[in-house]
């Protein structure tokens, strides 16, 4: 016997399914997100409406089934089939309600597919033929399997979400899974004609069946229906009454906003002009609430005239559609006739059917004290901050620009580099607090010499510039330039003390000179370093020899790394002598270099190149070591004494570096002696003090060079340990001439005898020099007297070529005659 479907039974049982699964999972969803009693009762109608969709469609799917033998339905069965069906949807959905696990879904998906497949099977026990039915066993198994994995995909896809419409997707899985089970399970039964049956001739009849199937539908639809359709309006409610409530605060909060606020807000008509303007808005420029008209032309009225036309083109803008919102930072008009600075703020809210803007509402911010703040930091941005003059930043942007307007319009201008003589001097001596008393000073007094058109700049430290657009004729820089070394000269007067200093200006002039800011200024630079050279207190102006004096310094630069480092160096000795016996007690080292073309150049051009350049420190050590080593061969044990410079003195390891070249060479410390001029202390009195201590605690000798120089030698004296003093040649050249100078010299001499200080006179070149020297009991001499810096190798005998010789100074009184000789 074979067994067929009508054709209209696959599509409408197949409608059926997906409508009953997709109300299904909408009521299992309220379920889910329920509590209580609400949650009970959506599980129950989640369990009908499923229930009732599983029996739907096996029965609908049977009125299409035209087995060749005629067919009835028990009432019985039939009904139990659908209350099977409902029963274990409402398990698998009470199931599915908690599950939060994987197994959990699986489980429900077991429950629910054993339920379809219970429905289906008692159903068909209620299927009454005259005949019994064979089943495929294999078939049905796999109808089980598939309805399974069909039904468990269906919770995943619910219950994970994971899909773009998670309702629409499960509902499809789980309507195939019952279409799926049904059909293969009915492909599964063989209906076998049995004459000892009888034929249905009681039961349900196929009309009946469908009717009940039909009313079934209706009712759990309309059910379904009504449940999701109260269940939006308890959610619309909800969301009503919660939106309510937030509007309720919101207003409250922009109550108490507007009465604490900043803003001032306004509501324009565009049509009619009548504006609306709160009282925060009016009393923050000073008006009260109802003193101006409400009407956009009294913002017309108060806007400022340059920040009008902006303020309308960005309006405009967002009238076009142009800019999302409209926002200007403009001038209002004050009460008191000030202009103050506000944000102005607004969005239009209604337009006509023609999309023109009908009104705008927005605010007014207060930024007077942002713009204020802006205002300061754009000043600070190039301005000093301790003079007010224009910054080294500022100072080349405009110079950049005026150099351009002279290379396109053919005009001119200079730049004038002025820097402070003696400031160092000050703030050692005086103090950091005087010295930016002088600076601020001084910057006033330059910039009350200036024409409007000219700027003055502080580039830092001492050193300014003056860029000059008035009149840059050679005539006017030269009369400016002597103006401000006048002015710059006179005394200032700081805590009872009068400071005076001197200035140096270099200048360079646009086009002759240059059109490129860099070079330009370069070149005034060059002019500066020119008038520092010849004297200071003066003015140069920029010629093409400078250029030429600078490329020889570079090359000078570059051949002294050289000999530094190739050791194109040596070192010569001058004679010291103890003044009573004229007997050598020593040596003082001095650097040399013979260059290979240009010949011995002095110390007083390469030593003050080196320190500039930072060769100083590198040059420094190697006469250090290579006067210790020398020294250390010496069979007498003559002392050697090594100048250190300022720079050399700011190094907090020269100790340590003084005793590991003294180990190096084997050289005690009693016999070498450093010498240090004020200078190179006054940098930093404390680390100086600390270090001269530690090389004092080594056994070193520690002299002052060039006494009588400096400001605070006697302050310096007797704050510092040294054992030495060195009168500077300055003096003792004049002392048979000048009586101040004998004065000074026998007055150094009787402080050097008070303090316990051994005094050495420098420059002795004449006996009578030497006599008056011996005769008010100086200690040491030192001079061409007794002979100039030589090589050590014109001193072998003096420093121990034979035992017992000795190095004596023999005077013929008569003649004035000196002879050096060598006595036993």
């Amino acid at each position: 016997m074979t067994d067929e479907h009508s054709g209209w039974v696959l599509p409408l049982s197949a409608l059926i399914c997906w409508v009953s699964c997709h109300a299904t999972f909408g009521l299992l969803k309220q379920a889910r997100e329920s509590t209580g009693w609400a949650a009970a009762i959506w599980l129950v109608g989640t369990g009908a409406a499923a229930g009732a969709g599983i029996w739907s469609t096996h029965f609908i799917a049977m009125l299409g089934y035209e087995p060749p033998l005629s067919i009835g339905y028990d009432v019985l069965l039939t009904l139990a089939s659908l209350g099977v069906a409902m029963a274990t949807a409402f398990g698998a959905a009470t199931w599915i309600r908690g599950a939060t696990s994987a197994t959990s879904v699986v489980a429900s998906g077991i429950l629910l597919t054993i339920g379809i497949a219970a429905m289906h099977f008692t159903g068909m026990a209620g299927v009454r033929i005259p005949g019994r039915f064979i089943w495929d066993e294999a078939l049905v198994a796999a109808a089980l399997a598939a309805g399974a994995m069909l039904t468990c995909a269906a919770l995943f896809v619910f219950t994970h979400r994971s899909t773009r419409y998670p309702r629409a997707v499960a509902a499809t899985l789980l309507a195939g899974a019952i279409g799926t089970l049904h059909f293969l399970s009915m492909a599964a039964a063989q209906a076998i004609p049995d004459p000892s049956i009888a034929g249905p001739d009681d039961g349900l009849a196929r009309g009946a069946l469908a009717a009940g199937i039909a009313v079934v539908m209706l009712t759990i639809l309309a059910f379904s229906a009504l449940a999701l359709f109260a269940d939006r309006l308890r959610r619309a409610n909800h969301a009503l009454a919660s939106h309510g409530a937030a509007l309720r605060v919101s207003e409250e909060r922009l109550a108490r906003a507007l009465d604490a606020g900043s803003d001032g807000l306004w509501d324009w008509d565009i049509g009619t002009g009548q504006t609306w303007f709160s009282d925060r808005w009016l009393t923050m420029l000073g008006y009260e609430p109802g003193e101006l008209e409400a009407h956009v032309r009294t913002w017309q009225r108060l806007i400022h005239p340059q920040d009008e036309p902006k303020a309308l083109e960005l309006l405009q803008a967002h009238f076009d559609g142009r800019s999302p919102v409209y926002e200007c930072e403009h001038r209002l008009l004050r009460k008191d006739g000030s202009w103050g600075w506000v944000l102005a703020r607004g969005k239009v809210v209604e337009r006509c059917a023609l999309d023109a803007p009908q009104r705008i509402i927005g605010t007014h911010i207060d930024i007077e004290e942002r713009k204020a703040a802006e205002q300061q930091v754009a000043h600070m941005a190039r301005h000093d901050g301790l003079t007010g003059l224009t910054n080294r930043t500022y100072f080349h942007e405009l110079l950049r620009l005026t150099l351009r307007e002279v290379a396109e319009d053919g005009d001119a201008c200079a730049v004038m580099c002025l820097d402070l003589d003696r400031f160092k001097t000050v703030n050692d001596t005086v103090g950091h607090m005087a010295g930016d008393e002088l600076l601020k000073h001084v910057a006033a007094r330059i910039a009350g010499c200036m024409h409007p058109a000219d700027t003055v700049a502080r580039l830092g430290g001492d050193e300014f510039a003056v860029l000059v657009k008035s009149d840059p004729s050679g005539e006017y820089l030269g009369n400016l330039a002597q103006e401000l070394i006048s002015i710059a000269g006179k005394p200032f007067t700081f805590a009872g003390q009068i400071i005076e200093v001197g200035l140096s200006i270099g200048i360079a002039r646009a086009p002759q000179h240059g059109l490129v800011e860099q070079l330009l200024f370069s070149r005034a630079d060059l002019a500066l370093y020119r008038a520092k050279a010849e004297g200071r207190n003066c003015y140069r102006i920029f010629d093409a020899a400078m250029d030429e004096a600078v490329t020889r310094r570079r090359e000078l630069e570059r051949d002294l790394k050289t000999a530094l480092a190739d050791g194109g160096l040596e070192l010569f000795y001058q004679p010291q002598v103890r003044a009573n016996s004229c007997e050598l007690v020593g040596f003082e080292a001095l650097a040399r270099w013979r260059h290979p073309t240009r010949g011995l150049i002095p110390p007083s051009e390469f030593i003050p190149l080196a320190e500039e350049t930072g060769l100083i420190s590198v040059l420094g050590k190697w006469v250090l070591r290579t006067a210790c080593s020398e020294a250390a061969r010496w069979s007498r044990p003559l002392k050697v004494a090594v100048n250190l410079s300022p720079r050399e003195f700011q190094q907090s390891d020269l100790p340590d570096l003084i005793l590991g070249i003294l180990s190096e060479t084997g050289l005690s410390p009693a016999r070498l002696e450093i010498e240090i001029t004020e200078t190179a202390i006054f940098a930093d009195r404390g680390r100086a003090l600390s270090i001269l201590r530690r090389l004092k605690a080594l056994g070193i000798n520690i002299a002052m060079d060039d006494f009588g120089t400096g400001y605070a030698s006697l302050a310096t004296l007797q704050a510092f340990p040294f054992d030495k003093i060195k009168i500077d040649r300055s003096f003792v050249g004049q002392v048979e001439i000048c009586p101040q100078a004998a004065v000074i010299v026998r007055t150094v001499l009787g402080l050097g005898r008070s303090l316990g200080l051994s005094v050495v006179a420098e420059g002795v070149e004449t006996a009578g020099q030497m006599r008056f020297l011996i005769a008010e009991e100086c200690q040491e001499l030192q001079g061409y007297l007794f002979g100039k810096p030589q090589p050590i190798a014109s001193f072998t005998e003096a420093t121990g070529g034979r035992e017992g010789s000795d190095l004596a100074i023999r005077v013929s009184p008569a003649r004035d005659v000196v002879r050096m000789e060598f006595a036993s």
